[in-house]
């Protein structure tokens, strides 16, 4: 591969084969309203209890969930890439950094450490019920709905897209923000770029100069070959 500055913005849709829910469309998370309305920061004060459960819930099935084949192809390529690979996933399941990707930034966050918004105290929690402190529910280090992107990611990031040549979404539509702007700067940048996804519709087609359809993990061991 001649590219020596690529950005793979990675979906739930990767996480897909490790057994873990996807978010939109069918059958997806947030397509029960209750639960998308959990997962807005609002519920941490409104519905505190049933918030963290959802959470914890979600992080239990992380913590007994494995990477997949394109998350080990896209860690065995960073070894031999012959530039920089970034990896910046919309996922909270920490499967990249598992698989042994190193050059990996979270976007929204992750359900591996949670945070007690009385005194800060951050840790990673033992297997059990989800965890106290302050005598309050602590909560996970994502970025729920209503939040703001961490200032550290969104400037790696936006860093990163200005050198960027080639830049591949797998396993998201491509068409949400934030990952249609991240499209239209890397095409600003002059960078080839590439969707990889299940179901590809006409407008992340229009966006992208290329779309190859169909499982993620077939797709990214085709395309990232080590």
């Amino acid at each position: 591969m001649r590219y020596r500055h690529i950005i793979v913005l990675t979906g739930a849709g990767l996480s897909r084969a490790a057994g873990l829910a996807t978010y939109r469309g069918a059958g997806g998370l947030w397509s029960d309203p209750s639960l998308e309305e959990l997962s807005h920061v609002d519920a941490l004060r409104t519905k505190r209890r049933e918030s963290t459960d959802m959470f914890w819930a979600m992080r239990t099935a992380v913590m007994h969930s494995e990477p997949t084949a394109g998350h080990r192809a896209l860690a065995a390529f960073e070894v031999k890439a012959p530039g920089e690979l970034m990896i910046v996933t919309q996922n909270v399941d920490g499967l990249h950094q598992r698989a042994g990707s190193k050059n990996v930034v979270e976007y929204h966050g992750h359900l591996r450490t949670w945070r007690c918004e009385r005194c800060a105290n951050s840790f990673e929690p033992p297997d059990g019920d989800a965890p106290l402190c302050c005598g309050e529910r602590m909560r996970p280090n994502a970025v729920l709905f209503g939040e703001l992107i961490p200032a550290t990611a969104e400037h790696a990031v936006t860093r990163a897209l200005r050198d960027c040549d080639l830049f591949v979404a797998i396993g998201t539509s491509g068409t949400v923000w934030p990952a249609a702007g991240f499209v239209e700067s890397a095409r600003y940048s002059g960078a080839h770029t590439m969707l990889l996804n299940l179901e590809i519709d006409a407008e992340a087609r229009a966006l992208f100069d290329e779309c190859r359809e169909g499982p993620a993990d077939e797709l990214v061991a085709g395309v990232f070959a080590a």
